[in-house]
């Protein structure tokens, strides 16, 4: 569930004493076992069994995590966080199956507009859940910081040495420009003002940051730092959406076109992340809903993350289309076009 190598030491010794004295830690443990053995299972029938298995623990575990978080304490916050943790990395596995079947039955069958509406509701629905699930870790970790900050979890939390993210290479500098025209879908001369785009644009600042911080990163490690088990700290790129607001959340939810064609710009950042299996297929599965929720007549706003990610969105070709309770801005953005393409380069879709 971590990067670095201190971190992952410091998970094997938490973990089992924090589930000797709560059991929903306990729990949430089992189920995530069971689900990485659900990966592992050589047939159907096994592989359902380990499921449900993952599922009723989790549910177990929720309903007396539910209970003590009501009283949140420095007792108990270190516990809580675990168990956040592992509701994150359980939702990561659940709700990516859920798009992955979804968009399987689309690619089998010819569907109704009833039907594509319903897939198009499933899928935003399951992204909105993985998004949620991700920044729900602030509700432990914003009162009780100095708490598990400064206990056994610290290697976990501490990312002091992360560097600045700030864009400093050719490639960093150009993947911060295509990021920053995006702002021309809600920012442009004969467009009213709404209010919702003080928070678009919030969202594609951090997002830049992101991006600058976790190419810092894979310079990092490809310079020699031997911090990570992996390539690189792949933690760093859930820097952006455990900083979600609320108010882009809603945004979201509401299906409004600019904010999802942020989510499949951050696509970009979860594709470079590999060997982590509850991150597998998730970059794609963000981009086939962005896609499909923003309608075909927008895709040139997600050419970059489209190819950056070798993802063909042929199957989704006359699907795509708007659902009546998209949000307004999606619209009224649809007759424009990026002044300049976003498509990312040969060099950059490769990295």
């Amino acid at each position: 569930m971590d990067a670095t190598l201190t971190a992952q030491a410091a998970w094997r010794e938490a973990l089992p004493l924090l589930g000797t004295k709560y059991r929903f830690v306990t729990h949430g443990i089992l189920a995530i076992a069971s689900l990485h053995l659900s990966r592992l299972a050589g047939t159907e029938k096994e592989q359902q069994m380990y499921q449900d298995i993952a599922a009723t623990q989790m549910n177990t575990g929720l309903t007396q995590y539910r209970v003590e978080v009501q009283n949140m304490t420095t007792k108990n916050a270190e516990a809580l966080f675990a168990f956040s943790t592992t509701t994150t990395t359980f939702v990561l596995h659940t709700a990516g199956a859920e798009c992955e079947a979804t968009l399987r039955s689309i690619r089998r069958h010819d569907l109704s507009i009833e039907e594509t509406l319903g897939s198009i509701s499933a899928l935003s629905k399951a992204i909105c859940r993985i998004l949620r699930s991700i920044r729900g870790v602030l509700v432990i970790i914003v009162p009780c910081w100095d708490c598990i900050y400064n206990g056994p979890l610290r290697p976990i939390t501490d990312r002091e040495w992360w560097p600045a993210p700030v864009p400093v290479t050719a490639e960093e500098l150009d993947e911060n420009r295509k990021l920053q025209r995006l702002e021309t879908m809600w920012s442009r001369h004969g467009r009213n003002y709404n209010y919702s785009f003080h928070t678009l644009r919030h969202a594609l600042k951090d997002l830049r940051e992101a991006f600058a911080l976790v190419s810092r990163l894979r310079c990092l490690a490809q310079s020699g730092d031997t911090r990570c088990a992996t390539s690189f700290d792949w933690t760093s790129v859930f820097s952006w959406p455990v900083q979600l607001s609320l108010e882009f959340m809603a945004l979201l939810e509401q299906r409004c076109m600019e904010a999802w064609v942020l989510i499949a710009h951050y696509a970009i950042l979860l594709s470079r992340v590999t060997g982590v299996m509850w991150l597998d297929g998730l970059a794609a599965n963000l981009i086939a809903t962005a896609a499909l929720v923003i309608g075909e007549d927008n895709w040139a706003w997600v050419e970059w993350p489209a190819t950056a990610t070798n993802m063909d969105l042929t199957f989704l070709r006359n699907l795509a289309k708007p659902s009546p309770q998209t949000h307004t801005s999606m619209r009224e953005t649809t007759a424009e076009r990026p002044t300049e393409s976003l498509q990312a380069d040969s060099d950059s879709s490769r990295s």
